[in-house]
């Protein structure tokens, strides 16, 4: 089996569990606050800053500016992300594990670039700052890109697209825990 096919099945379920879990559809239907939505930007800030430290040691070819880019759009809004520590108990011990990890971390961001459109239609969202993370701008997709090019150009035995898979699992509950934690002072 080829990584990207294993990497779609293992997660499948998952991914379509988080979709309805997680604020993000509100932006779709328009109905967001101005706090929740900085709680969703606070819980994929989580996210993606836990994960992309590893895709960024094991596949330093690829960015890994996600967080860097909300917590920049957090700062914008007035929230300082710094004052907040939370352990999400996560890590990637190999290149395979990484890309497990990257492959959630990148087809977030891509699911991030189509929500990012709606943004801008988002009555309470009318008067933030430009968006550097949720902005709907294709440029989003070169990493995305990039990380294809990677695993293309790779052969994988069954064990490193296992352990590759099994990540992209626990990455999704890692976007799942940071999701369903209920963040209060923003």
């Amino acid at each position: 089996m080829m990584m990207l096919e294993s990497l779609r099945n293992a997660t499948s379920r998952l991914h379509k569990e988080l979709e309805k879990e997680n604020l993000a559809n509100k932006i779709i239907d328009h109905s967001i606050t101005l706090e929740e939505y900085k709680r969703l930007l606070f819980q994929n800030y989580l996210s993606y800053k836990t994960a992309e430290k590893y895709s960024h040691k094991y596949l330093p070819g690829l960015p890994a500016d996600k967080a860097s880019r909300i917590e920049n759009d957090l700062q914008n809004m007035g929230v300082e992300v710094s004052e907040f520590t939370v352990d999400m108990n996560f890590s990637c011990d190999s290149l395979y594990e990484a890309i497990g990890a990257t492959y959630v971390v990148e087809g977030s961001a891509m699911g991030g670039m189509l929500i990012g459109k709606e943004v801008k239609n988002c009555p309470a969202l009318a008067d933030i700052p430009p968006q550097h993370f949720f902005n709907g701008e294709r440029g989003n997709m070169k990493s995305w890109n990039q990380f294809l090019k990677f695993i293309r150009s790779h052969q994988f035995n069954n064990d490193e697209i296992e352990a590759a898979s099994q990540k992209a699992v626990e990455t999704f509950e890692l976007f799942g825990k940071a999701y369903r934690m209920e963040v209060t002072t923003l």
